[in-house]
């Protein structure tokens, strides 16, 4: 990754550097189970995919999809600082996250989606439907029932950001090195998100914390990178 961010300059090449390093640390914090290094590192690492996404504008970059992916970006940084909280804050963590993959969702479509992408949302939408009756299921055992509508809206969405990752396969202005970076990003960050729920309402376990994180910050490194033209 950090070989592929040279020619966008070295500013954004360190930020994108310090940002993995940042991750690593965290990911330490998961798995040694540091909660206060946790809350330190996990948001620094989001400031630094930030802070490299931003610097890549300063060179050849898609106007479009940087205009949506930065606040895209903020709204996950505000997502992870809100998860940090107490439980009474998971909600308003939920809602930036969704958010985030509205601009993402915004940020892939500056036409309509090609119809073959029509293909891809049939798939999506059949996983993504089992998946979830597993998660409202857990919702409903843990008593969590108010969950179960913005837990099933914002699956739609992140649905809809994968889709919508996928459907750049099908864009011709998009080169094949763009299309790898965030059909990667959004399809780990869809797995991120995905062991999240999992972990929460079905069955918690301490290795899927440090695989929701590490998917997580790969994730959001990859799409940050495709504001870059390649």
């Amino acid at each position: 990754m950090i070989g592929l961010l040279s020619c966008a300059g070295s500013s954004a090449r360190w930020a994108f550097g310090i940002a993995l390093a940042l991750a690593a640390i965290d990911w330490l914090a998961i798995a040694c189970q540091w909660r206060r290094l946790h809350d330190v590192f996990k948001p620094a690492t989001l400031i630094g995919i930030l802070v490299g996404a931003w610097l890549l504008t300063r060179g050849p970059h898609d106007a479009w999809v940087a205009r949506f992916f930065l606040p895209g970006l903020a709204f996950s940084l505000a997502g992870d600082v809100f998860l940090l909280l107490p439980e009474r804050f998971f909600l308003p963590g939920l809602v930036a996250f969704l958010l985030g993959h509205v601009c993402y969702i915004v940020g892939l479509n500056p036409t309509l989606p090609p119809w073959p992408a029509l293909g891809v949302l049939v798939v999506v939408a059949a996983i993504g439907g089992l998946f979830y009756r597993s998660i409202a299921a857990g919702l409903r055992q843990r008593g969590r029932s108010a969950l179960l509508a913005p837990v099933a809206l914002y699956s739609v969405v992140l649905g809809l950001m994968l889709v919508s990752a996928w459907a750049t396969l099908f864009r011709p202005e998009w080169t094949p090195l763009r299309r790898g970076l965030v059909v990667v990003g959004a399809s780990l960050f869809f797995v991120s998100d995905a062991t999240l729920a999992w972990d929460r309402f079905v069955e918690p376990a301490a290795w899927r914390r440090l695989l929701v994180i590490v998917t997580y910050h790969l994730g959001q490194v990859e799409l940050a990178a495709s504001v870059a033209l390649w």
